[in-house]
């Protein structure tokens, strides 16, 4: 290191007595003296390391570059915090094209990325920082977007109780015995898929009397959903009508509701049970209203937002309380959806919050089946829970449904099959990316199980309004998928069944199993489908004590068959008309898993490829045979999507309009139903084989032919 050394000359007389100005010399750093100054000076020294003003120039525009880019790098990081994923994604890609940091960080700035942090107060600057902020409303978050003046002036309308009594939680009954029976029930079958809610804060503020994570209402939809695993007459409301369980409970969690004006998360949480409960006892139409009044609560209450933890006044419990609720309602939305053929009630874009961490401690407690009779002593039965490993996976899928209903049903461009491979690739992707503990094995917790049915499921209806088509340039069938998709679904119901019984079975599983069961019919008179077709019934007997909508779907079933004439097998129609006088109710003694397994669903096959991938309609395995195909394209753009019920709404399909640039147009030629739909990547299905016969064949079952 170089140093300057400041020695000073002696004293001479010159015109008078005056010191000598100092001289600078080269410094060899030496302490306390330099040898420089000791040897030729003779004089004491000091460093000066402010007499190279050169040097001293360059370290502070050093310091003043590297400062700069500090400031860059912060605005650039807090943007990041502050920004939803989208916007994340634009700034990375920004960074990775080499964009000068700088820059980039004045864009940010401009761009109002960057949240305020200046001392300076102003009335404009604590009315845009008010607006669209997060509200603590005696208690409660609340969410107002920037056009709402409602966060400035906060009313009191939710007050925290605390509740001292064990009974002040319901007044239904006052046998804590039964209640603690219930929430077993609950915690067993239901809340290990259907996650709504916090079973630890749940419970802890349960047991002290606070109503934050619990409350009156909660509880009371809670039990009335329970009621319908349980078998004792006490969870009757009347003791001779198996239909009426839980009525009593659920009467007074609409007499609650119906007091309970404001928002807040415990409601969110019950009016989300409430949904499930009513669909479960065959009322759709009152559970899709619950559902959306839920959703819309929660968007009330931000709950699809993310939020600081410091600035935002929301402690990290509340907010991770907050992502288990919004996650748990998106699902079952996104359920909804499927189940009912409609756009969720949130579109995915609107969406900026993290899924809900996954606690090791928590995930790694024990499930273990529970009944009346309390736990069960079954075999290899005691498993990990993993309920938040499931619902963080099934939130995921959820994501890409949300997307793919929204492409059906609210079109922004025309639907081709360029999107449903995509759609397609973004399923399997999820699909191969399934952590480990997550695949299945000998022993499955129940609710990994209906995870892998939700996706087979979700696939099936991806490509099932496609069954008159084919992809003009790819080998992907949509009928070998949806009938490998049915396929896998009746091995899945199969494993369920025999390792822990339908009887306590989540609502997703009547309406899986239905939309396999279509599948099934149309490959009739298939002996793999005619099995699984009957083993469907079956297993909606079986449910049928929990949810009545099993009890239709059967209906559904015998109705499309009579409507497209088709002839049921002998075994497919004794399971239909004929039913069995009582079905099993209780868990098997042994769990057992099937005695083979499908291609896919085997414990060593490759979890990234599922069988069915670029299959091209295996007409051995697959017999469909009632499609007719057609010599002239569909009249409209309707007639290429298939439903089983041709009352039902079909996706949406938009209109191309021919532009003055469009090839039809410059060559000035008309641009027919059959360009349009090989523009779209479709063509006309043809069925020509061993088989199925020539084309014209009249097949016994041309029930095709009518949609």
């Amino acid at each position: 290191m170089h140093f300057q050394c400041l020695h000073t000359l002696p004293e001479t007389q010159v015109q008078g007595t005056r010191r000598a100005p100092p001289v600078d010399t080269n410094c060899d750093g030496g302490t306390p003296n330099c040898s420089t100054c000791t040897a030729v000076y003779h004089t004491p020294c000091s460093y000066d390391i402010d007499s190279d003003h050169r040097r001293k120039a360059a370290l502070k525009r050093d310091i003043e570059t590297l400062k700069g880019q500090n400031d860059a790098l912060g605005i650039i990081v807090a943007s990041i915090r502050s920004s939803t994923d989208a916007e994340v994604a634009d700034i990375v890609q920004q960074i990775r094209a080499d964009e000068d940091l700088d820059a980039l960080a004045e864009l940010l700035k401009k761009n109002a990325m960057l949240p305020e942090h200046s001392g300076t107060k102003s009335a404009e600057r604590e009315l845009s920082n008010l607006m669209g902020r997060p509200a603590l409303d005696a208690g409660v978050v609340k969410h107002y977007g920037h056009t709402s003046s409602l966060s400035l002036v906060l009313d009191d309308e939710h007050t925290l109780v605390n509740l001292q009594t064990w009974e002040a939680w319901t007044t239904v009954t006052r046998d804590a015995v039964f209640v603690e029976h219930l929430l077993q029930l609950y915690f067993c079958w239901s809340h290990s898929f259907y996650v709504f809610f916090s079973q630890e804060l749940f419970l802890l503020d349960m047991s002290k009397g606070r109503s934050k994570y619990c409350s009156p209402l909660l509880v009371n939809a809670l039990l009335a959903l329970a009621c319908g695993y349980s078998d004792r007459p006490e969870a009757l409301s009347h003791p001779s009508d198996p239909s009426t369980a839980g009525d009593h409970f659920f009467a007074e969690a609409k007499r609650l509701l119906s007091q309970h004006e404001s928002s807040d998360l415990t409601t969110v949480q019950a009016l989300a049970i409430m949904g499930l409960r009513e669909a479960s006892c065959g009322r759709d139409s009152n559970g899709f209203q619950y559902a959306g009044r839920c959703m819309r609560m929660a968007i009330e209450l931000g709950l699809h937002l993310s939020f600081n933890t410091t600035s935002d006044k929301i402690s990290p419990t509340e907010l991770e309380a907050r992502k288990i609720t919004f996650w748990g309602c998106f699902v079952v939305d996104t359920a909804w959806s499927i189940a009912i053929g409609r756009i969720s009630q949130l579109p995915r874009a609107a969406i900026n919050l993290d899924m809900p961490n996954v606690l090791e401690r928590l995930e790694a407690q024990p499930w273990r089946p529970y009944t009346d009779f309390g736990v069960e002593n079954v075999s290899n039965a005691q498993q990990p829970i993993l309920a938040l490993t499931v619902a963080r996976e099934s939130s995921r899928l959820s994501e890409i449904v949300n997307d793919c209903v929204f492409s059906f049903y609210a079109p922004r461009e025309r639907f081709t099959s360029k999107k449903l491979l995509d759609f397609y690739a973004r399923y399997t992707r999820w699909f191969g990316n399934l952590p480990d503990k997550l695949r299945l094995r000998e022993a499955t917790v129940p609710h990994v199980l209906v995870l892998h049915m939700f996706y087979h499921t979700v696939v099936l209806h991806l490509f099932r309004p496609f069954l008159k088509v084919d992809l003009t340039n790819s080998k992907v069938s949509p009928r070998g998928i949806c009938t490998s998709c049915a396929s896998s679904i009746a091995s899945l119901v199969s494993m369920y069944r025999q390792m822990y019984g339908l009887r306590r079975s989540p609502l997703l599983i009547p309406h899986v199993i239905l939309s396999s069961s279509i599948i099934h019919l149309l490959n009739l008179p298939n002996p793999l489908s005619a099995r699984d077709l009957a083993n469907s019934i079956t297993a909606f007997r079986e449910m049928d004590a929990n949810h009545a909508f099993a009890t239709r779907a059967i209906h559904v079933v015998t109705a499309l068959a009579n409507q497209w004439t088709i002839h049921l097998p002998a075994d497919v129609a004794q399971a239909a008309y004929d039913p069995p006088a009582e079905v099993r109710t209780n868990l098997p003694r042994e769990m057992s898993t099937p005695q083979t397994y499908p291609p896919y669903l085997s414990p060593i096959s490759n979890p990234q490829q599922p069988e069915y991938v670029n299959r091209k309609n295996n007409t051995n395995d697959v017999p469909f045979s009632a499609i007719k195909n057609s010599l002239k394209p569909f009249s409209t753009s309707a007639d290429m999507f298939w439903s089983p019920f041709p009352d039902h709404i079909v996706p949406l399909q938009v209109t191309n309009r021919v532009g003055p640039m469009d090839i039809s147009a410059m060559l000035d030629v008309q641009n027919t139903g059959w360009d349009q739909l090989d523009r779209d990547g479709f063509k006309v299905a043809t069925l020509d084989d061993s088989i199925l016969g020539p084309l014209g064949y009249n097949q016994p079952n041309s029930h095709w032919a009518q949609a």
